[in-house]
């Protein structure tokens, strides 16, 4: 009988000290580093959620969020709060009003023209002498209308061809948020009724 010798060449062969495991030490460098890398994870989350629980307003926190004193906050159907520039730009200037007793709304200080190309107009709050009392007015550069562009509280439309952009608004026990970060697109208005959809009965 004839054997057939199939082993390779000891050249080939693996040393010995590459079936060594990894040692312990190193083991605990990499362990070590993804548990840092965790926990700054983690944190860099967490710390800008819990900031508006724990500054006083008024204040700006990071993630765009504008706390303001729930005892600042117009009565229901009083003259809205503008909110400007001594807390954030006048591109983000935003009103803020009660509509209905424990309803808060927030609207930009700031309309798109009623016709494509023109520049934004400057959003003013008024007082008039038929119900609701306060009402909001565009005034728009180089548009001629026959009658002011109006707005009720929740930011619909009264003569304007569409709404108002509003922005999200949340309370917390003396506090309420306001996130500018991301706006609520206006729509168009409707013969009747020309109501906000986000709006409560």
């Amino acid at each position: 009988m004839t054997g057939h010798g199939h082993d390779d060449d000891a050249a080939h062969w693996a040393p010995p000290e590459s079936l060594d495991p990894t040692p312990v030490w190193k083991q605990g460098i990499v362990v070590g580093v993804l548990l840092l890398l965790s926990l700054s994870l983690i944190a860099g989350i967490s710390v800008p959620a819990l900031l508006p629980s724990v500054i006083g307003p008024p204040a700006v926190v990071p993630g765009g969020r504008v706390i303001l004193s729930l005892s600042a906050m117009p009565t229901a159907n009083g003259e809205p709060l503008r909110v400007g520039p001594n807390l954030v730009d006048e591109e983000h200037s935003f009103y803020i009003s009660q509509p209905a007793k424990g309803e808060l709304v927030a609207v930009r200080a700031r309309w798109r023209g009623p016709e494509s190309g023109t520049a934004d107009c400057d959003v003013r709050s008024l007082a008039m002498s038929v119900a609701p009392m306060w009402r909001y007015v565009a005034s728009c550069p180089g548009v001629a209308t026959f009658a002011p562009i109006t707005f009720g509280l929740r930011g619909e439309p009264l003569t304007a061809s569409r709404s108002l952009e509003r922005y999200l608004v949340s309370v917390d026990r003396d506090r309420v948020i306001v996130n500018i970060s991301r706006v609520i697109d206006s729509y168009g208005a409707t013969p009747q009724p020309r109501v906000s959809p986000l709006s409560t009965p």
